[in-house]
């Protein structure tokens, strides 16, 4: 069986009968009986270190991916609890939008009756100020009748007396 090193100073060695070496210094080159199962051992060391390491790099990809999802959901999250946020301030505003004017409204049309009662009173007012003033005239206009039926039956009494001295 021929073997050749991996390193630039080896050389080859032809074994025919023997597995041994014939130099002490190409005893780790050239394989022994118990260097297949070693390099079947370190063969599957290796794989088990390389299957570790993908466990681990998985795992990581895992780890990595939930982060992400949990990150991609609190992002959500927050983004309907700002719409929310956003959504219910508008309905707040809208209300107070639509309160505001309504007292408004409820405050011009509260002074327009106030408004009209006041126009409505003062005009009552005037109507009791014409009636007394009507009222005045009349007990003025009955002196004066009064004055006149006197005068008259005073002149009368009077035209009677001349009359009745006079003959």
């Amino acid at each position: 069986m021929t073997r050749s090193s991996s390193t630039p100073s080896s050389t080859t060695h032809n074994t025919s009968s023997s597995d041994f070496p014939a130099s002490p210094t190409s005893w780790t080159l050239v394989s022994g009986p118990s260097a297949g199962s070693r390099k079947k051992k370190a063969k599957s060391d290796i794989q088990e270190q390389v299957e570790r390491v993908n466990d681990k790099i998985e795992s990581l990809h895992s780890d990595v991916a939930s982060r992400h999802s949990f990150k991609h959901e609190r992002f959500l999250a927050k983004l309907d609890m700002k719409k929310d946020y956003h959504w219910e301030m508008k309905k707040y505003d809208y209300l107070c939008e639509a309160r505001a004017h309504e007292a408004m409204q409820a405050a011009t049309s509260h002074q327009r009756e106030q408004e009209a009662k006041d126009a409505e009173i003062h005009l009552r007012e005037m109507d009791i100020r014409v009636h007394e003033a009507q009222a005045l005239a009349l007990d003025k206009e009955v002196e004066m009748w009064r004055l006149k039926i006197q005068f008259h039956q005073m002149t009368q009494r009077g035209s009677k007396a001349s009359a009745s001295g006079g003959t």
